[in-house]
Order: structure tokens, then C-alpha cells, then sequence
């Protein structure tokens, strides 16, 4: 019996969506802290779970491509829509005398729809600038860099721009929400978009290292696509020569 192949594309979009939804919950807690005499605002999502959201972008576009890329962007954009819908319906159930703890249990996803309405728009814009950005650098740069040895100067580049776009639609529509204090708003966006891009270049070797290991046992390594309209859920890539 011959050995069947597994896609470890499934896992990586699995591991996607379900990172995705969790950060929005744990995004609602935001703390201060003092670096080089400077107080620093971020949330609990941004230091813990949205750098690697980006990581696992950059290897979608990288190893799969943009229009793969693009299905999972709508795949996370539908299942945090589905999951502030069940959030709410939970809250609004009646509860046991026996269940002690409904206030906390509002407050935390009491909170979600808002935060999930601020958390997508900024998701939406992100992520797809991210992947247009990585997508296009690739077809720009494999007529000059066949073996992707430059690949960090893409990663890199893409983050920059897709999480100060994500970071600054995020913060702002949490403020209009009340998510967030809008004294904060300067603060959190830029501590925020600091942040994961500091993290996105420490953690670009271990990037560099999965996308080359899941190029050749995938046998992928897709270049271009039909159309970069984040609409287009239809259309296909092409893969390189």
C-alpha cells in the first residue's frame, strides 16, 4: 500500500482562523508598560497571538500562494462573524441561579461584537495589504532572485505595511466602540504596530525555515495569480517555472 501525502495546508489554515478568533477575546485586556522612561500601551492579542497571524500569512502567500491566501482571509472573516453571533446569543440566554458568574461572563463577551466589528476592519485591510504586498514583491523579485535568498525582504516589507494598516483601523474603530480610551489611541497604534513588526523580524528565520520546509514537501511554490481583487474567491495562481 503506498504512502499517502498529507497537505499541511489544512492544519496551517485551521491553525489561522482558530488563532484569529481567540485574539479577538483576549484583545479586550490592555496593560502599560515603562521602556526607557516611556509608557508603552499594547493588548494582550497584539503581544501574544497577532505576530504570528502575520507569520502564518506570509507562509500562506509564500508556499501556496495569493489566491489561497485570499480563501483563508474570508475563511477567518466568516467564522468571527459566526462566533460574535454565538457570543451574544450566550449572553442573552437565560442562566442557572446556579451559574454565579454571568456578569463576568457578559463583560468579557459582552464586549466581542464591538471588538470583532474593530478587529476585522482592521483584519480585512491588514491582511490583504500584507498579502498584495508579498505577493507582488515575489513576482517583482524571482526574475532576480530565482532561489528566494532575499525572501526576509519581502516578509519583512509586507508586515510593515499590512500592521500599520491593520494597527491603525483596529485602534481607531475600538475607540469609536469604547474599547479603548481614545486618549490612548496614538499610543496603542503606535506600540502596537512596533511591536509586531519587531516580532515579525525576530521570528523571520523560523519563517524562512517552515516556508523552505513546506516548499519541497508540498512540491509548491506558487507565484502570481489571475487577479489580486480580493473579491475574486474564484480565480486561480500560477504556479512558477
Amino acid at each position: 500500500m503506498s504512502k499517502t501525502k498529507f497537505s499541511f495546508l489544512e492544519l496551517v489554515i485551521a491553525g489561522f482562523v482558530g488563532l484569529l478568533i481567540v485574539s479577538n477575546i483576549v484583545s479586550q485586556k490592555f496593560f502599560e508598560v515603562e521602556f526607557l522612561g516611556i509608557f508603552w500601551s499594547m493588548d494582550t492579542g497584539t503581544l501574544l497571538l497577532f505576530p504570528l497571524l502575520y507569520i502564518f500569512g506570509d507562509i500562506l502567500v509564500e508556499v501556496w500562494g495569493y489566491h489561497t491566501s485570499r480563501r483563508v482571509i474570508w475563511y477567518g472573516f466568516g467564522f468571527n462573524i459566526l462566533a460574535a453571533v454565538i457570543f451574544m446569543f450566550a449572553v442573552k440566554l437565560p442562566h442557572s441561579e446556579y451559574f454565579t458568574y454571568q456578569d463576568s461572563f457578559a463583560t468579557v463577551l459582552g464586549a466581542t461584537p464591538g471588538l470583532v466589528s474593530a478587529s476585522m476592519a482592521g483584519y480585512w485591510v491588514g491582511s490583504f495589504s500584507n498579502s498584495f504586498i508579498m505577493a507582488r514583491m515575489k513576482e517583482w523579485m524571482v526574475k532576480w532572485d530565482p532561489e528566494h535568498k532575499w525572501l526576509p525582504l519581502r516578509t519583512i516589507a509586507s508586515t510593515f505595511v499590512g500592521e500599520l494598516l491593520d494597527t491603525a483601523v483596529f485602534v481607531s474603530v475600538g475607540v469609536v466602540f469604547g474599547i479603548f480610551p481614545v486618549e490612548l489611541l496614538v499610543s496603542l497604534i503606535f506600540t502596537q504596530w512596533l511591536l509586531k513588526t519587531a516580532v515579525e523580524v525576530v521570528m523571520t528565520p523560523l519563517t524562512v525555515f517552515i516556508v523552505r520546509k513546506l516548499k519541497k514537501y508540498e512540491n509548491a511554490d506558487v507565484v502570481g495569480t489571475e487577479t489580486y481583487n480580493p473579491f475574486a474567491l474564484l480565480k486561480s495562481g500560477r504556479d512558477s517555472a
